[in-house]
């Protein structure tokens, strides 16, 4: 894949901002004219850039915006929703029209509706959730960032031997939602991320690999390459001379990244469990 040094990436156009917003409020005008008992509509767009270096060569590069809107009417206990990318005019009537023509046929929900406007609220001040600055790098240094991170891991120790490859990640997102009983809030997130997967190797050939990243709203957050790269290498290394453990009762410490995959799986576990027995009511 060719890569031009000379990409620059734009900030957001204030005015493409502001559209969004009354965007957002046409469409629910739209849906209200047009009968529904409520409606509203979300509005997102974002930029993603993406790449993978492994062995000191780009593997994938990847760098794309997509915006899309989506709206859910409501015809009494009856709601359908539907979605689009394409922002022209016609599309976007299409998009509503549909959405009201399917909230007739759908059926009832006694439980379906939005918030009533005294349950709505608003959060105040900055939530520190965007930070311009994780675009503030141009292409060929994102690219480098990945290859530091990798090159920290193979230069770490010489048993390791092999890579999966650095890699650079960055993103920002905005999302807008606007109802028919008067809310209209919006939000900005951004983040970055760097990784290395390198793969270590014993004299009789037997092979580990594991990894290490950092992830943050903000560049100036985010690990060094240098440190992720020693970091994913120390723990690749430990893998090495693993052995099968006798059995025994014994106190049992998860690594601290195990420990956060076993709390999510617990406690998606429980939201699903309450969600089924509410249904059932």
């Amino acid at each position: 894949m060719t890569f031009m040094s000379s990409i620059q990436l734009e900030t957001p156009n204030p005015k493409l901002e502001t559209d969004l917003r009354e965007l957002a409020q046409d469409i629910v005008r739209r849906a209200m004219k047009g009968g529904a008992t409520a409606a509203e509509c979300v509005v997102r767009e974002g930029d993603e850039f993406s790449t993978l270096v492994r062995l000191g060569q780009v593997e994938t590069l990847k760098e794309s915006g997509s915006r899309s809107i989506g709206v859910r009417v409501f015809n009494g206990q009856r709601a359908a929703s539907t979605y689009s990318s394409d922002f022209s005019r016609d599309s976007l009537d299409r998009m509503v029209k549909s959405a009201l023509e399917l909230s007739k046929i759908t059926s009832e929900d006694p439980f379906g509706g939005i918030p009533e406007a005294s349950q709505l609220g608003q959060l105040t001040g900055d939530l520190d959730l965007y930070h311009e600055d994780v675009y503030s790098l141009a292409g060929p240094e994102r690219i480098e960032y990945a290859r530091r991170a990798e090159k920290a891991a193979l230069d770490f120790d010489p048993r390791i031997k092999n890579s999966e490859g650095g890699s650079f990640d960055a993103a920002t997102g905005r999302k807008v939602l606007v109802n028919s009983h008067g809310f209209v809030g919006e939000y900005r997130r951004s983040y970055c991320s760097v990784a290395a997967v390198p793969i270590a190797q014993t004299e009789d050939g037997a092979m580990q690999r594991d990894y290490w990243f950092s992830v943050a709203r903000t560049l100036a957050k985010l690990e060094s390459p240098e440190q992720v790269g020693k970091v994913a290498a120390q723990r690749t290394l430990r893998r090495l001379g693993a052995r099968k453990a006798k059995t025994a009762e014994v106190p049992v410490i998860f690594d601290p990244m195990i420990a956060t995959s076993i709390l999510e799986h617990i406690s998606k576990g429980s939201t699903a469990t309450r969600s089924t027995e509410a249904h059932r009511f």
